[in-house]
């Protein structure tokens, strides 16, 4: 059988309750029982002290006579004259246990150990039924010449005793099933905060994305409920993106697939034209191009997310890096009448050389295939404050300012057909972004205007950071 959560806590507070309320009345009752025999020892002792000092005082009033005599003479008597006195029955006896008067009730009493030890000149205590007997001696002059017995009843006290045991029962009881009762209506609310929470997840889980909190409160369910909205949100963020990634895909597959598609059928009806074969080979290798270079990049993009950066980092020196890749764009700068100008400080990052050269190469191909004919592409390297600012600054016709916004979105160009043209894909900012940020750099579009555009590569300068960690690391 399935026990819900709410009937769990109820049962376990029903529990934890039924047993403090039992210990508590366990350590109740052993006090008032402590308390009960304490002052009946206190009561039973003076009285003693009372009937002690009252024969005494008779005694004293027959100076001719002995202790042992006086006492076997006028026993009936005192115990007659004694009982109004302490308000309880008196027992007398001599110093060899024999009664010498008595009004305690009627009855068989076996006393003799008990005096054999009160004869010793000690206090003790017999108890038959609901009477307890005392017994102690009597003094003369310092002298014991006999022994006194008095009788407490304990009838009173258990009576007592258990009223208040039947009243802790009554109010355990109460007190159990109330808290069982509440416990329960607590818990109710908690299990119906922790019903909306999984009803969440389930709607989550089939693509139902929330509007709200699931849960509102100002508690950890609250906290919780919180969590569980953004997580949605970002759940249905991310599909959201996963779906635009996915569609602009197969858009931007589309467009060269039907271009190869065309010159296929093309060539099965007029094979026999040399000219057409040109145009559908070049034009078919072309797109081939551009599909291979989409999926490279689509891959890359995919891989990022479990790149293993620190596994291929080293020190950098970014001089010699960039002046290497400047001098293999020369041969396509060439071809449009581009120069490329380099004024580089050595400097040296902390990174990935082959990310780093895929980032800085699609800054450069870009800055020569988006530039204007005869134009200059400026490449400037420099160190400031513990970052390294690399700077790619062409001579284009720049970028409009409704495209800002969205230069590094997946697959967005500027123009499509000028994209189309140079074989661009909308993917080679996006990449070279994100490869950009699991290194700790940045690429931004620090300027663009009718003159050109200039975009900034920053990284960690390597001397002022990794180099220093690493000297302190290797001296301690």
């Amino acid at each position: 059988m399935r026990l819900g959560i709410r009937w769990k806590f109820s049962t376990f507070m029903a529990g934890l309750l039924a047993a403090t309320v039992v210990l508590l009345s366990w350590l109740v009752l052993n006090g008032i029982e402590r308390n009960q025999r304490a002052r009946m020892e206190a009561s039973l002792g003076q009285k003693s002290e009372i009937a002690n000092l009252y024969i005494r005082q008779s005694y004293l009033s027959e100076p001719l006579a002995s202790p042992d005599s006086f006492l076997k003479g006028r026993g009936p008597s005192l115990a007659a004259e004694l009982t109004p006195l302490v308000a309880t029955g008196v027992a007398l006896y001599d110093m060899g246990g024999n009664e010498i008067g008595s009004t305690l009730a009627s009855g068989s009493r076996d006393v003799r150990d008990t005096l054999d030890y009160v004869r010793q000149g000690y206090d003790a205590y017999q108890t038959t039924g609901n009477l307890v007997l005392y017994f102690a001696p009597l003094r003369i002059s310092g002298k014991q010449i006999g022994m006194i017995g008095l009788s407490y009843s304990l009838d009173k006290d258990r009576e007592f005793l258990a009223s208040m045991q039947s009243l802790f029962l009554r109010i355990g009881v109460v007190v159990v099933a109330a808290s069982a009762l509440i416990g329960f209506l607590y818990f109710s609310r908690f299990a119906a905060a922790l019903h909306r929470l999984r009803k969440a997840a389930d709607q989550i889980r089939v693509g139902q994305y929330l509007d709200e909190q699931p849960v509102k409160s100002r508690d950890e369910l609250g906290d919780l409920g919180e969590s569980v909205l953004y997580m949605s949100r970002e759940i249905e963020r991310n599909f959201g993106r996963q779906k635009r990634f996915i569609g602009s895909v197969s858009h931007e597959f589309k467009t060269p697939l039907t271009s190869i598609r065309a010159y296929a059928d093309l060539l099965e009806m007029y094979g026999d034209d040399p000219a057409l074969l040109r145009e559908a080979a070049g034009n078919i290798a072309k797109e081939t191009d551009r599909l291979h270079d989409m999926v490279e990049k689509v891959l890359r993009m995919s891989a990022l997310e479990h790149y293993e950066f620190d596994s291929n980092a080293k020190p950098l020196e970014v001089q010699e890096a960039l002046a290497d890749m400047c001098a293999r764009m020369q041969g396509l700068a060439a071809r449009s009448g581009i120069a490329i100008h380099t004024d580089l400080e050595p400097v040296v990052i902390w990174a990935d050389s082959e990310l780093f050269e895929h980032i800085f190469m699609n800054l450069l191909n870009n800055a020569v295939k988006y530039n204007t004919e005869g134009g200059h592409v400026y490449v400037r390297c420099r160190e400031k404050d513990g970052q390294v600012n690399i700077s790619v600054r062409d001579t284009g016709i720049g970028i409009p300012e409704e495209a800002k916004d969205r230069l590094f979105e997946p697959f967005y160009t500027v123009s499509k057909s000028r994209s189309r043209l140079s074989g661009g894909t909308g993917l080679g900012l996006s990449v070279a972004k994100q490869m950009a940020e699991i290194q700790g750099g940045s690429v931004k579009l620090a300027a663009t205007g009718p003159e050109g555009s200039e975009f900034v590569l920053t990284f960690p300068s390597y001397r002022g950071g990794r180099q220093e960690a690493d000297r302190k690391g290797t001296s301690t």
